[in-house]
Order: structure tokens, then sequence, then C-alpha cells
């Protein structure tokens, strides 16, 4: 899993993103890699564009490319039946307190869907070390962007959970030291359980910042809107710690123009891909596609080769 190489392909809803990543995975599995394409968007595009239907679990849909489209509620749930064994273990005198209604008002809390996202990219990762390249096809750009910032903002707030504790446990030992004496204190399963934190989102938060083992490809469109969304995600990704590997330039055609003086273009590369001149839906298209704009996709080689 070390060399395991991660592609994002994230931006405004509309550009083709669930079209690139997909001829993206197809592309990779030619050049011989094993392949597996992630669909953590909601819409569900790869299902129509592969005119497959998918489930969490990936199948085998062409040589060393297998896809899984990620149920994000059946994550959300998973996150918050984690929250509940552990309220549960930790105050077993919960009912006597009425902590019981107080669960459900955990599902309506921010950042839920983030941390399911990363339940379901960590999921993926870690179960197919197999895969030498994951796709992951992204949701739109807001909640795209919470994900990637959601383990660096987890590491400040645990920065400051642990600080809180070591107080309450130097007070506390004041307290037992006046009434026990010199008795050991046994190790504080608080503080164990936020150090364990501590080290699940630092690892995630390193994978994110890693240009060599992950490529945020931003799909955008010859228009000036989508140029100015694209503005704003390489301003967050940099306050980030994070970069653009790539911009792709997705439906090009003959006239399409784009300001190439604008910092945006001057900062990455940009990778035109061309218009279809018919509908991308089922592999025959997507693979007639390929036989003829296959170039357009030699921008993933040199990343992949590292894997």
């Amino acid at each position: 899993m070390s060399n395991q190489h991660y592609y994002f392909h994230a931006g405004k809803g509309g550009v083709g993103k669930s079209t690139t990543s997909s001829l993206s995975a197809l592309h990779l599995a030619r050049t011989g890699k094993k392949v597996l394409l992630v669909s953590l968007d909601p819409a569900h595009n790869q299902a129509d564009i592969f005119d497959t239907k998918f489930t969490g679990k990936p199948i085998k849909i062409a040589p060393n490319l297998r896809v899984a489209q990620a149920d994000i509620d059946k994550w959300i749930k998973q996150y918050l039946k984690g929250i509940e064994d552990q309220i549960r273990a930790n105050y077993a005198y919960q009912t006597a307190f009425n902590l019981e209604k107080h669960l459900n008002v955990v599902k309506h809390s921010p950042g839920i869907e983030e941390y399911a996202l990363l339940l379901a990219f960590q999921h993926y990762r870690k179960t197919f070390t197999d895969t030498d390249v994951i796709v992951f096809d992204m949701p739109p750009t807001a909640l795209t962007t919470k994900f990637f910032n959601l383990p660096s903002l987890s590491l400040v707030w645990l920065e400051q959970l642990l600080a809180l504790r070591c107080e309450i446990l130097e007070k506390k030992k004041i307290i037992t030291k006046i009434q026990l004496g010199t008795k050991e204190i046994e190790c504080d399963k608080i503080t164990t359980k936020l150090d364990q934190q501590q080290k699940h989102f630092t690892e995630l938060r390193n994978v994110f910042q890693d240009s060599s083992r992950c490529s945020i490809n931003l799909v955008v469109n010859p228009d000036r809107l989508s140029f100015a969304e694209a503005e704003r995600i390489d301003t967050t990704l940099e306050e980030m710690g994070m970069g653009l590997s790539h911009i792709i330039m997705n439906k090009v055609v003959e006239n399409s123009e784009w300001d190439t003086s604008s910092p945006l273009m001057k900062r990455h590369d940009v990778c035109p891909i061309p218009l279809s001149p018919t509908q991308l839906i089922g592999q025959p298209a997507l693979d007639t596609y390929l036989v003829d704009h296959d170039q357009s996709f030699d921008f993933l080689n040199k990343e992949a080769h590292e894997c």
C-alpha cells in the first residue's frame, strides 16, 4: 500500500469529473496497472457511464480494472455506530443520565459526510492493497475541499483536547497524591484514544500532502465560470498545504479558447481532453474514444510509473 497512488478528480458539477475519471482509469489499466475506480460522488454517474450497476464491492469490468460505488449513507451509519459504541463503552450508566436521546443529535452534526468519505477512502486503500492505482471520482467542490481539510482540522482540535486532558490529569494527580499518597495512577483511556486519533489523522494528512502518492486533478471546461471556481479551489488547496497536479481541460473543441496568461494556467499543466462527438455511454464507447484519444491521458503515465 505504501506505493499505491491515488488520483482524485475534482471540480464543479457538470464539468465531466465522472467521465474523465472513468477514461483515466481505463487508460491506466491499459498500461498494465491494477486499477480500482471508486465513485465517492452521491450522483452515482459511473453506473450511467459504464451502463452497469455498481455497489460498494468492486467488480471487474475490464482487464486490470475494477469499479466500486461507495455507499455514503452506509459509511455515515458506520461512523455514527462507532460514536454510539464509544459512548456506551465509556458511559455504561448512560441511561441513568438519559444520554440515549442525545445520540440522535449526532446525526445532524456538521462534518458527518466528510468523515463518512474518509472512512470510505480508508476502506478501499487498506482493503485492496493489491491495487496499484485508485482513481476517486469526487463529489462537488464544497464537499471535496472539506474532505481534504478534515485531517488537518481534526488535528487542531485534537491538539487542544490533549492539552486540556493533560491539565485535567495533572489536577487529578495532585488530588490523588493527597488522598492516596504514592499510589500509581493507571493509564488514562481518554488520552490513549486521543493519541490514536492523532496518529490516524496525521497519516491521512501526510498522504494528502504527498504529491508522489496523491494527485489532485482539477477538471474544468473552457469557459470563464469554470475557471473562476478553479482558481478558488487552487487557492484553498494551497492553504491546506496541498497542490493541484494537473488541470484537465475537458470538452475541448477546435475553436475552444482559454486565458493562458491567467495565474492558474501558469502554475499548472493544462491537459486538454477533446469533446466526444457521441455520448460516452457504455464501455465500448469509452474504449473507442480512447483508441482515438489515448495520448490525451499520457500525463497520467509518469505518476503511475512511480507506483
